[in-house]
């Protein structure tokens, strides 16, 4: 989801990565990562695959290019945006190539 936001608030939103950086609390190498699809390059393909949850990173990250963030709304949209990943089961495939052991079948974590 950081690299989503990064990506958006560089390219869209006209900021730096220092900017983006201060604001979500992470270092400028890190939004640099990001930007390159060196970090989260799997986690950006997964979430992509679903409308609502870019639909809602999208109005976190113009929550967050604001100049008076309101963390209240920030934290709300980044729960949604969790929980839709989860509701969707697009965390699954992920999970499933890290943790290979997991049974699939048997896991209910993301229905919970």
């Amino acid at each position: 989801m950081r690299a989503i936001i990064s990506r958006e608030m560089v390219e869209k939103g006209g900021l730096g990565p220092g900017e983006v950086a201060a604001k979500m609390g992470v270092t400028p190498a890190a939004v640099t990562q990001y930007i390159k699809g060196v970090r989260g390059g799997d986690s950006v393909s997964m979430v992509n695959r679903s409308k609502r949850a870019r639909k809602i990173l999208l109005e976190l990250t113009y929550e967050l290019a604001r100049e008076e963030i309101d963390m209240v709304v920030v934290l709300r949209k980044l729960c949604e945006a969790c929980n839709c990943v989860r509701s969707e089961r697009l965390i699954c495939e992920l999970c499933q190539n890290s943790l290979p052991r997991i049974d699939s079948r048997k896991c209910d974590i993301c229905t919970r």
